[in-house]
């Protein structure tokens, strides 16, 4: 669904990579059935696969797992340019949700944290690679 607003809303060209074959799938026929699949594409793997991709900025699912793995692969794979939008859960919804911790982001430095508002129930965090 976020690819779909930034490719609407921004004209962003976006890629995803999915771990779940079945899930990377699902995704293609639905961007198919939208008219999307030549501007949002779909590739299987995880967040090594990144380094073959063309981008500006990278986004973390807040259900990406497991979180540190994903981070330390990040950071040997990202400049200190690029910036890195992660999802997270905060308060009651960290109960459920496993939250991205600050070990998990060891190397990274935060630059802004925008907290939940209305029916929203992400914490949206912008973070870039220090060296």
């Amino acid at each position: 669904m976020t690819l779909i607003l930034f490719n609407k809303l921004y004209g962003s060209h976006c890629v995803s990579v999915e771990i779940q074959p079945e899930v990377a799938e699902l995704s293609r026929q639905v961007l198919e059935k939208l008219g999307l699949e030549s501007e949002i594409e779909v590739v299987e793997g995880d967040e090594t696969s990144i380094k073959g991709i063309d981008y500006t900025v990278v986004m973390v699912a807040a259900l990406a797992e497991p979180k540190e793995r994903v981070f330390t692969n990040l950071w040997e794979t990202v400049d200190t340019i690029t910036p890195i939008i992660y999802r997270t859960y905060t308060g009651m919804r960290a109960i459920l949700y496993s939250p991205v911790t600050e070990k998990a982001t060891r190397g990274f430095h935060k630059e802004v944290m925008i907290l939940p508002t209305g029916k929203v129930n992400n914490t949206s965090v912008l973070i870039r690679k220090i060296v």
